[in-house]
């Protein structure tokens, strides 16, 4: 974006998703251009049921003749690769064929456009994908486990039972397909904490599901909480925020789309169709990946699937506007050994992963409303599978301007929570001292619990509290105390309590693409990218952080509206800004890494204490004076008290979890008394006029008392 027209003054809600409603016929105009030249049955090979899915939804809706003798010979095609593959190295690997065929046959047969040739060939290519389909390679045995590779396998031996059910081993087909199902419905989950591979192994079972009848996996209520966690995790603007293993920004936004239209469909539940057609309007307006062939392509082919199941009969509605702490089962890492002990008789375990019945937190959704602008954050707090960053903010956004984004990658990362480093090398690392080798989480560590003993949901605020032990591996346990102030700002209180002494540089972290640092000791810092002469700096104790685009690989796939984010932190002693690349990230993340940390010598019992304060705001050349109005009134371990002050209005956020009666001068609105755990009040003209108090016996702000009770209670006034 030109320099000067990202100052430029503009109405927020005109960088928003325009919102329209959403018919099957929305999204066959949305693919109908991957129709074109499929009258002629192009040959794609491998790809082949994938590029004809436009065609497909088309045809579905129209029914022209002409798309359905080249869809067929697109298909012949794709069956003559199989055949070769099988000729030539005994084995075929495409896990997506064999239900994308099958949707293709349903269609053509509601036309009656599938001969008995067809149906013949139609009968081979399955049987030959069932017998041949394999997990990693030509030859190595059926597999088990909830992801895509023995998903796959299972479910080509499903669709083969069902539809011949005549043939002599039908049974044993059944069999086998009903293991592999229960690995992911005993548990109502895919074992996978991330936004790309989740996606991979649930949408080949959602469409197995939709082909094979199988209701209960929409309808089911263990089963719906996978549906309501889209919900959930779905900001205002409808995107996608990704997290672990993905495709980056919004690159999930087709699966998700066909999840939630296939789970209004059977459950006649308004709201998943709702979110649906948010995620479906932020397309329409920026398109899907759209600068990425790939990602781009894979969206559009599950939006064509889409128009083929969606119900147009169900009428969307809104979703309520909480916030929700969300779970999800354990994953676990299994060694070979484990995994062949488990099953002996299969080729192996995907991924070597396997699931418990236990219950673990796994993110926690902040939502303001599903307005326009909202505010909206996305927490990690999912202590098992990678990226293993329990505490870490992965999404922050308002007025479609994102604030926070995790890096794209498998295994581990470090970013938006606090990190710690060892830089004695005297500390446990892992259970072990001394350690030897690179300080790093391995895959699938499961040295942390996360427990949440705190949250609530009120209208002004939502309060939580998460703690973290062995954090990021180390003797040492981690709290983070979060106060989200509804469309308006977000407090931190980070702390950690070590159970042995070395010398450690411990700090928040935030990961972002431009950056001015205020204070003396640490200078300007440059963008990730080349934006002009940037604004002083100033401050000792904040910084100015935006995005300017969404990128993946070297592809940038969204320009980010103009937005700012201020980092302001409550001033520590000793404390510097650290600048570089994210820890662990890929060489092309388009990040910067920023960190306020100290250098200390922590002892066994010493907890440190670091308060955070998130607050979005129009983009300013200048953000000075608004760092001015954040005062940290009281920064001492277990009690955070701060004051926003801005335009005649006052803001005050309070973390006690402890509940101690507490005296604080407010430097303007008088002695804030009380022993409240958590709190916010909002004055204007120096009277309060808002608050949210959480678990307290009494609140007095100056000579206004505003609760007062015999035991602790939560309150609002607004």
């Amino acid at each position: 974006m030109d320099e000067g027209k990202r100052y430029e003054p503009r109405e927020p809600a005109s960088l928003t998703v325009p919102r329209r409603d959403v018919t099957r016929k929305d999204y066959v105009e949305m693919v109908r251009p991957m129709a074109k030249g499929f009258e002629n049955g192009p040959d794609r090979g491998t790809y082949g049921p994938r590029h004809a899915l436009g065609a497909l939804a088309v045809y579905a809706l129209e029914g022209d003749p002409k798309l359905a003798e080249g869809m067929k010979k697109t298909l012949r095609h794709y069956g003559d690769w199989v055949k070769q593959c099988v000729e030539k190295e005994k084995g075929v690997f495409s896990m997506e064929g064999a239900t994308l065929c099958s949707f293709y046959f349903r269609e053509l047969r509601k036309r009656h456009a599938m001969s008995a040739d067809d149906e013949r060939w139609a009968k081979e290519l399955l049987l030959t994908l069932r017998e041949y389909q394999c997990a990693w390679r030509p030859g190595d045995g059926l597999w088990r486990g909830s992801q895509h590779r023995s998903q796959a396998q299972g479910i080509n031996h499903a669709l083969c039972a069902a539809f011949y059910p005549a043939e002599p081993d039908a049974a044993k087909w059944k069999a086998f397909a009903d293991a592999v199902w229960r690995d992911w419905w005993d548990f109502r989950d895919v074992g996978i904490n991330d936004t790309g591979y989740f996606h991979s192994s649930w949408g080949n079972i959602l469409r197995a599901a939709e082909l094979l009848g199988r209701k209960e996996v929409f309808t089911d209520r263990r089963a719906r909480e996978m549906f309501d966690r889209l919900v959930a995790e779905t900001p205002p603007d409808g995107a996608v925020i990704p997290y672990g293993a993905s495709g980056g920004y919004n690159s999930a936004a087709g699966a998700r789309i066909l999840a939630l239209e296939l789970a209004a469909k059977y459950t006649r539940d308004g709201r998943y169709r709702w979110v649906a057609h948010r995620i479906f309007n932020h397309g329409q307006a920026r398109g899907f990946s759209p600068t990425h062939h790939h990602l781009n392509a894979v969206n559009l082919e599950d939006i064509a699937l889409t128009s083929l199941i969606c119900d147009d009969s169900v009428k969307p509605v809104e979703p309520k506007a909480a916030s929700c702490l969300l779970t999800r089962k354990e994953i676990l890492r299994l060694t070979d050994k484990e995994a062949k002990a488990m099953f002996p008789e299969a080729g192996g375990i995907d991924c070597n992963m396997w699931m418990s019945q236990r219950v673990l937190p796994s993110k926690l959704a902040f939502r303001s409303g599903w307005a326009p602008g909202d505010l909206f954050m996305l927490a990690e707090i999912y202590p098992r599978h990678d990226p293993l960053n329990p505490t870490a903010i992965v999404g922050l956004q308002r007025h479609s301007a994102a604030f926070a984004e995790m890096t794209s990658e498998k295994f581990i990362s470090r970013e938006n929570a606090v990190a710690i480093a060892d830089l004695s090398g005297a500390a446990t690392y892992l259970g072990k001292k001394p350690f030897k080798g690179k300080p790093g989480l391995p895959t699938g560590w499961a040295g942390m619990e996360v427990t949440v003993p705190a949250f609530s949901d009120h209208a002004l605020a939502t309060h939580a509290r998460v703690q973290v032990t062995k954090y990021m591996g180390f003797e040492a346990t981690h709290e983070r105390e979060f106060l989200f102030i509804k469309n308006r700002f977000v407090v931190l209180r980070d702390e950690t309590t070590f159970d042995e002494g070395f010398r450690a540089s411990v700090g928040p972290t935030w990961n972002t693409q431009h950056v001015v640092v205020g204070g003396a000791s640490a200078p300007r810092v440059p963008s990730s990218s080349s934006r002009g002469t940037e604004p002083p700096p100033t401050g000792e104790n904040w910084l100015n952080t935006w995005f300017d685009g969404h990128y993946f690989q070297a592809a940038r796939l969204y320009d980010v509206p103009p937005g700012d984010l201020l980092v302001a932190y409550g001033p520590k002693a000793g404390a510097k800004f650290e600048v570089g690349a994210p820890v662990d990230a890929p060489a092309k993340s388009n990040l910067i890494a920023t960190r306020y940390a100290v250098e200390t010598d922590v002892t066994p019992g010493q907890r440190l204490q670091f308060v955070s304060v998130l607050l979005p705001h129009a983009p300013m050349r200048d953000a000075s004076p608004l760092a001015k109005g954040i005062e940290v009134l009281r920064d001492e371990p277990g009690l955070a008290v701060v004051k926003v002050a801005a335009e005649g209005r006052v803001e005050l956020a309070l973390l006690n979890p402890a509940g101690t009666r507490v005296e604080v001068d407010t430097k303007g609105l008088g002695t804030l008394v009380t022993d409240a755990r958590a709190a916010y009040l909002d004055a204007e003209g120096g009277k309060p006029k808002g608050a949210t108090i959480i678990e307290a016996k009494s609140l007095r702000l100056g000579d206004v008392r505003i609760g007062r009770g015999w035991w602790r209670r939560t309150y609002e006034r607004r």
